[in-house]
């Protein structure tokens, strides 16, 4: 989200670019459209979601690193689906260089 849309949106706050980007991962995290987090915001308190960040920053961190393992986790499946059917296509062709 823009800190243009920010303030446009933001009825209860005048919001600056560091709260905003402090802002951003509990944005990202809840998944809402600009118009609902800023409905949030304005209804909780911009304080009290600043005060929150640090936690928020944790639990962004934890949720890169999930989806970081489960990238590395499908990949080493691939490969060791791909290294199966390299051993059955060298068979194949091992055997038809035989005949």
């Amino acid at each position: 989200m823009l800190l243009e849309e920010a303030r446009a949106l933001l009825k209860t706050s005048n919001i600056t670019e560091e709260q905003l980007w402090q802002l951003s991962p509990i944005y990202c995290l809840l998944d809402f459209d600009k118009t609902d987090f800023c409905k949030l915001v304005d209804a909780i308190g911009l304080d009290k979601w600043l005060k929150k960040s640090a936690r928020w920053n944790r639990l962004d961190k934890a949720e890169q690193e999930f989806a970081a393992k489960e990238r590395y986790l499908d990949a080493k499946a691939r490969l060791l689906e791909l290294e199966s059917e390299k051993e059955h296509l060298e068979q194949i062709v091992s055997r038809y260089k035989a005949v």
